[in-house]
């Protein structure tokens, strides 16, 4: 009887995914860096116990069907990444300039503005809707530029200022996600992989098709030494185009490539 060959598994690799029904070889893209990526599933059994022996003895346990799973942590953190783990679109927002954006009809000294499009903002000028419109110095605000927020440390009692004030600037442009505006789409996964325990040995999974849950958790703040992640969970579905007993199977495949002779 021949030894068998011990084989041992750890693995780093390359995650892509296409729209489910894409037909040929293209479409794939790449998910950027993934940190963890597993394959599971449970079963749906059915059983009967006898009623003849007085110990209610199982006699029968089988099968009726089952899920399968995939978990995935990924750290690629980007508008299209985030559409596509939310479900959501993207729009482009193009840079340019805003004139007589207005504040709120009274402001007073400690208010917090939200300029409308608050995209790296620069040039602000504030001034007053007098006939001569006055300029509120830059000493009288403090302006977080970034993030378009304008907090008011005072305003001049002379000339006193005519309310409400308004707003000229210069914006960056931006690419927004909205979440959850558009319908779930099934995707085909593929997984290609490096077995590091095993001299790099190449190795591809591929799950056909496959409905994701929205991510489970996106850590807006965080702390520590790790980036952050976010947590997807998804189902594997059987593509019932594929024959059931053929050498792919309906639900996926591992493939383990041999070397190059």
């Amino acid at each position: 009887m021949s030894k068998k060959v011990e084989t041992y598994y750890y693995g780093n690799g390359r995650v892509f995914s296409r729209p489910f029904g894409t037909q040929g070889n293209g479409g794939w893209g790449w998910w950027g860096d993934i940190s963890a990526l597993s394959f599971g599933g449970t079963d749906e059994t059915a059983s009967h116990k006898e009623s003849y022996s007085g110990q209610k003895s199982e006699v029968r346990s089988f099968s009726i069907g089952g899920e399968r799973t995939l978990k995935l942590t990924a750290h690629q953190v980007d508008p299209d990444s985030l559409a596509q783990h939310l479900r959501g679109t993207v729009t482009e927002i193009t840079a340019g300039t805003v004139t007589g954006e207005l504040f709120p009809a009274l402001v007073a000294v400690g208010d917090v503005i939200k300029l409308d499009k608050p995209y790296n903002v620069s040039d602000l000028v504030i001034t007053d809707s007098s006939g001569a419109p006055v300029t509120l110095a830059p000493e009288n605000y403090d302006l977080f530029a970034e993030h378009g927020s304008i907090e008011l440390l005072s305003l001049p009692s002379a000339p006193a200022l005519t309310q409400p004030l308004k707003a000229a600037y210069k914006q960056a442009g931006a690419r927004q996600v909205a979440f959850f505006n558009s319908v779930p789409q099934l995707i085909q996964l593929r997984y290609e992989g490096i077995n590091l325990a095993e001299g790099n040995a190449p190795v591809i999974a591929e799950f056909y098709k496959v409905s994701t849950t929205p991510l489970q958790e996106w850590a807006l703040i965080t702390s520590g030494n790790d980036l952050a992640g976010t947590s997807i969970d998804a189902k594997c579905l059987a593509d019932s185009a594929r024959p059931a007993s053929g050498p792919l199977g309906r639900f996926g495949r591992y493939v383990a490539i041999n070397p190059i002779q």
